[in-house]
């Protein structure tokens, strides 16, 4: 079976890609770590804490919270605009496809160990479930 879509993907689709590699990480574990150890200590030392103490504090649980979601996002924005495959289209056979990983609403099909396509419900559609289970399926064999 054969499979054509109409391919775009917004900025916030790879914001959430970005976000779900971050956080099936090494990285985004020590992140969540980082930012809970920063909220008992803000919770247990303001009291005690100096103003300059309470700034940093402050900042270093945003950073994890608000900021870094931010530059992530503005990546996402920046790439989105750079991908551009309107009007392009392209087969890729079957034996192309190395491996697929599939994240909530979203499948990624690699052809090689840094390149693939990002299929979201969006692209695929409502049985995007089915669809994504047929892809696995095939790239397994």
């Amino acid at each position: 079976m054969n499979y054509e879509f109409k391919y775009k993907n917004t900025a916030f689709e790879l914001f959430k890609l970005y976000f779900f590699f971050l956080y099936s990480s090494l990285a985004g574990i020590v992140n969540i770590i980082f930012t809970v150890a920063m909220i008992v200590l803000i919770y247990s030392k303001w009291n005690v804490a100096t103003g300059l103490l309470r700034v940093v504090l402050v900042i270093a649980v945003l950073f994890f919270v608000l900021f870094q979601p931010v530059i992530m996002y503005n990546k996402a924005r920046v790439n989105a605009k750079e991908l551009k495959g309107e009007g392009k289209r392209e087969y890729i056979d079957w034996k192309k496809i190395r491996a697929g990983k599939r994240f909530p609403q979203m499948l990624i099909i690699f052809t090689d160990n840094t390149n693939g396509y990002i299929l979201t419900k969006r692209i695929v559609g409502d049985n995007y479930k089915k669809v994504f289970d047929d892809i696995i399926e095939r790239i397994k064999r």
